[in-house]
């Protein structure tokens, strides 16, 4: 991922807005970059954690890209969401 720490917390507020309208895959590259580098505030992360439970309770299917991007998310943020990890072992087994 390219851009620096200060690119990210500048772009939050933009995506934010734009949460609800990106594909899974962009959701996914958006997850990794703000994962890896430790970005984000509190919100943000609600945001992601409730797009990704709304995709859960929808039927998406995941695919390979996005799955990678989602369980480094969830493992650089040390997250312990039981939904999302529930889903992730369910979709890998799949």
């Amino acid at each position: 991922m390219t851009g620096s720490n200060k690119l990210f917390i500048h772009l939050e507020p933009t995506v934010m807005t734009k949460l609800d309208k990106c594909t899974v895959r962009d959701l996914g590259h958006i997850l990794y970059a703000y994962g890896i580098r430790g970005l984000g505030n509190p919100e943000l992360h609600k945001a992601f954690e409730t797009k990704i439970e709304a995709l859960i309770d929808a039927g998406e299917t995941f695919d390979f890209p996005f799955m990678a991007n989602l369980i480094y998310y969830m493992m650089f943020r040390k997250n312990a969401n039981q939904k999302i990890w529930e889903h992730i072992v369910e979709e890998t087994l799949n």
